[in-house]
Parts: structure tokens; C-alpha cells; sequence
């Protein structure tokens, strides 16, 4: 059955696209949308308009076949959005009382009299979820991430010590957060609360954990990252740098144009270059040896605002197209940066600033969420077009669209 783009989008993002999902499974994401819209209001929540997500709903119930589950999810997705939309407007009854609905009256679990609740189970610490979210999740990651998933987990483990989370309470999260604030940054603290939240939404999905109290512990004052967007007069000084054919001036170039990632740069092949439908694009992918920061970052992006001779030259070339090593390859960008703006290595503006800049370029030329997820490869669990598939024209066009606003040639 041929689905229609925008539905695609629309099921993925209340994960109706999977018809294995259970109602519990439904509920949690329709839970997450409807908690979300409660802490950040929103008319264009996860790229897509609430009344387009409305429309969509209805002709999904109207054509497609369901499952039990998703009938049932179709019909509470429905009021999340109208509360959402109310949401909007300052009417927080709708949105509250769908929550109230979808999560239901707090029941005592059920034990036998004569055994207390408390030790029917073993207590289960931070450090023991994490280890099962790797048994199932642990795929997803590259080594790198990997590597820094066990760094906040043994951060956070410490630190909560030998708390059952089975019985964790608000109190426990916020006293966690205050100790992880000691000899912290705010933007550090945030991070390890990402993680913690990444694992305890997932214990609560797959039924380690009854709830979790985690929702809107992330620091607002002075939370900002230490890596800033560069202004538009220094990002015209860059795109002047960047005119040439020397190595640092296209791989400078790219960065403008991509916002990818300075590693992900550094692996690129003569094969990572190629067009669709005429139009330049550059795969992002794991292929042989190189690595990616997560499955998400696995990605085709137009490259625009470069020659035509520069990107066939790139092309045509065989083998990695940076051959310096991957540390001097870093340091000479940065140089590069630093010397064509005048900063020094204590500012907080470096090659990673071009993607902040083009993530705000894109948010201020009023992108969609969505699309300017798949250009930076931002994990999303709304929306995830496989672009790769056999749609990948149709998808790069849209995201050509997208940049040529904020990044065409000068």
C-alpha cells in the first residue's frame, strides 16, 4: 500500500507506523506529545502545524488499516491535539484532562497479603537499567557514543548510589541534580539529565518501571551551551575564507554549507559525493571503517553555495578527500576560524559553531523541525525519513529548498 509523504510523517510521529506496537506503547508517545506541548507550547510542534496533524489523523482512520491499539491511539491522539491547541490559547483544561485520561488513576500494585510490596523485587539501581538499555539499545550507538553513555552512567550511578528506582521519588531526582551541579556547569548538568531521562523513559516503556519523575529537571538559567553561533558578519568573513581549492577552504566550505560534523568531514570519500536529479548531495554514512556519532546521523545532504567544479573534483576523487590526520585536521580548521575572525582559543566559537549557525539560520528561516533534523542528522523520535529509499529526489529537493534560503551562493 502507497502511504502518502505527509501521512508517513504524521504516523511516525505518534508511532502509529509500526503495527506490532501494543496500547501501552501508543499511550506512552501520546503521553510524551501531550507533556510536551505542556512544557514547551507550540504551534509547529515536531515540523508539522496541530491542525495539518489533525487533518492527518483523519484520513489515516478514514484509509488505513488498523490495528486495535492504533484505533484506540487514533482517538486519544484527536484530543491531545485539540488540548495542544488549546494549549495555545491559554486554555489548559483539554490538555489536562487527556493526561489525566491517558495515565489513569495510580493503582497499588497487586501482592499477596502476606508479602510486603517492597520486596517482591530486588531494588534495581541506575547502574543496573543502564546495563539492560545497552542489551537492547546498545546497536544504535557508535563506539564513540557508546563510550560517552557509559561515562554519564557511571556519573549518575555514583551519584545516586544505591537508590531502588522502583521506588524513586521527585525528591530523589532533584537532589540528584543539585549534587550533580557541584563543580558543574549548567550545560554539563543538562547533558547527564538527558541520559538519565533517555533511560528511565525507556525503563517506563518496557515495564522495569512503574513511572519515573523526571520530566522538567533540566536547568533553564545559565544553561546555555559554551559553544555559540557565529554572527552574520563573521559567517560572511568565513564564506570569504572559504573561496579556494586548498584543502582546509573546502573542507571550510562544506562545514558552511552541511553543518556536519567535523568527524563525519574528515571521513569523506570521493564516492560521498555524487548527484540525484541534478543536484549535488553528500552522504553521511558508516560505510567500512568510519563511524558515526549514532544511527541518526546516517544521512544524504545537498551541498549548495559551492562550484560545480569544486564538488565534481570532489567527486572524482579517490579514496578519503582530507588526508591529514584526524588531530591536525581539527587544529588546522580551528586555526583557519580563528585567524579569519580574530578569536582566541578561551572563546567559545569553533568549527561546531557552524552547525549551530546553520541549525539557527534554519530555525529563523522557519524550516520545519523535521527537515532541518534530516540536514544536521539530530536524533527524532517524531520524524525520520529514510532518505535512501526510493523517495530520496522527492526528500532532497525539499531539503535543498531548505538550505538555498539560508545558505545559497553569494
Amino acid at each position: 500500500m502507497t502511504i502518502a509523504k505527509h501521512l508517513v510523517s504524521t504516523l511516525k510521529a505518534f508511532h502509529l507506523d509500526n503495527p506490532e506496537a501494543s496500547w501501552d506503547d501508543l499511550k506512552a508517545r501520546l503521553i510524551d506529545i501531550a507533556e510536551g506541548a505542556l512544557w514547551s507550547p507550540s504551534e509547529d510542534p515536531m515540523g508539522l502545524v496541530w491542525s495539518d496533524l489533525s487533518e492527518d489523523l483523519q484520513e489515516i482512520a478514514k484509509t488505513m488499516p488498523l490495528t486495535l491499539a492504533q484505533a484506540k491511539a487514533l482517538t486519544a491522539a484527536q484530543e491531545v491535539l485539540r488540548g495542544s491547541q488549546g494549549r495555545i490559547h491559554g486554555d489548559l483544561k483539554g490538555l489536562v484532562g487527556t493526561l489525566e485520561m491517558l495515565k489513569g488513576p495510580e493503582r497499588a500494585p497487586t501482592v499477596q497479603a502476606s508479602v510486603p510490596a517492597l520486596i517482591c523485587k530486588a531494588p534495581l539501581s541506575f547502574k543496573d537499567l543502564s546495563e539492560s538499555y545497552l542489551k537492547e539499545r546498545g546497536g544504535d550507538l557508535s563506539v564513540s557514543s557508546l563510550k560517552g553513555f557509559n561515562s554519564n552512567t557511571t556519573t549518575i550511578a555514583e551519584a545516586l548510589s544505591e537508590l531502588d528506582l522502583r521506588a524513586h521519588t521527585r525528591a530523589d531526582l532533584v537532589g540528584l541534580r543539585e549534587s550533580l551541579l557541584v563543580g558543574r556547569k549548567a550545560s554539563t548538568v543538562n547533558k547527564l539529565l538527558v541520559h538519565l531521562s533517555s533511560v528511565l523513559t525507556w525503563a517506563v516503556s518496557v515495564g522495569e518501571l512503574a513511572a519515573s519523575y523526571d520530566k522538567k529537571l533540566t536547568i533553564l538559567k545559565g544553561s546555555d551551551s559554551s559553544r555559540a553561533a557565529f554572527s552574520e558578519d563573521q559567517l560572511q568573513a568565513l564564506k570569504v575564507s572559504a573561496k579556494g581549492t586548498q584543502w582546509e577552504q573546502v573542507a571550510l566550505a562544506l562545514g558552511i554549507a552541511t553543518g556536519a560534523r567535523i568527524g563525519e568531514l574528515h571521513q569523506l570519500t570521493g564516492k560521498d559525493f555524487y548527484k540525484v536529479n541534478g543536484v549535488w548531495a553528500m552522504s553521511i554514512n558508516d560505510d567500512g571503517d568510519k563511524t558515526l556519532k549514532n544511527s541518526y546521523s546516517r544521512r544524504m545532504v545537498p551541498v549548495v553555495g559551492i562550484p560545480e567544479e569544486t564538488l565534481q573534483a570532489l567527486s572524482e576523487t579517490t579514496g578519503p578527500i582530507f588526508k591529514p590526520a584526524y588531530t591536525r585536521f581539527c587544529y588546522i580548521l580551528n586555526n583557519l576560524i580563528r585567524a579569519t575572525l580574530g578569536t582566541t582559543t578561551k572563546g567559545s566559537l569553533s568549527f561546531h559553531s557552524l552547525r549551530h549557525s546553520l541549525a539557527s539560520d534554519l530555525k529563523a528561516s522557519g524550516c520545519p523541525l523535521g527537515t532541518a533534523q534530516e540536514i544536521l542528522g539530530h536524533s527524532s523520535g517524531s520524524i525520520s525519513y529514510d532518505l535512501y529509499g526510493g523517495g530520496a529526489g522527492v526528500d532532497l529537493e525539499r531539503l535543498v529548498k531548505a538550505l538555498l534560503v539560508v545558505r545559497k551562493a553569494d
